[in-house]
């Protein structure tokens, strides 16, 4: 029985990791970056963005750009206040550590296009 229990051990930790090695990072928007007026819907669409990923945020902070992950209601009202997480450094990296949708958007640059969401 005890040899049982170190193989089922083993191979649960073994499995762990092979999941954590499958994690892949995406750049938003590519080469395009974290900018006005890029469609990241088509961007998000074209991916195959699972749970344990990383999104990669790469902006310019002195444009005022950031990056909040948000509720769907705020997400909606375009309201980055009380954000799940928020950055402006001009590098910011989100790994999506929780299933379901994923909303995103730079604090008052909705009308600029910069949201998007992602199922995970």
């Amino acid at each position: 029985m005890e040899g049982s229990t170190v193989k089922f051990v083993a191979l649960v930790l073994i499995l762990c990791c092979a999941r954590s090695s499958l994690a892949a990072e995406y750049t938003v928007g590519d080469q395009l970056g974290w900018r006005p007026l890029v469609k990241y819907y088509s961007w998000v669409r074209s991916k195959s963005i699972k749970l344990g990923d990383t999104l990669v945020f790469n902006y310019d902070a002195s444009q005022g750009y950031s990056v909040a992950e948000v509720t769907q209601f705020k997400f909606i009202a375009c309201n980055a206040t009380n954000a799940k997480y928020f950055d402006n450094d001009g590098h910011s990296s989100v790994t999506l550590t929780e299933p379901g949708q994923h909303y995103f958007m730079a604090a008052g640059h909705c009308a600029d296009q910069m949201v998007f969401s992602v199922l995970v």
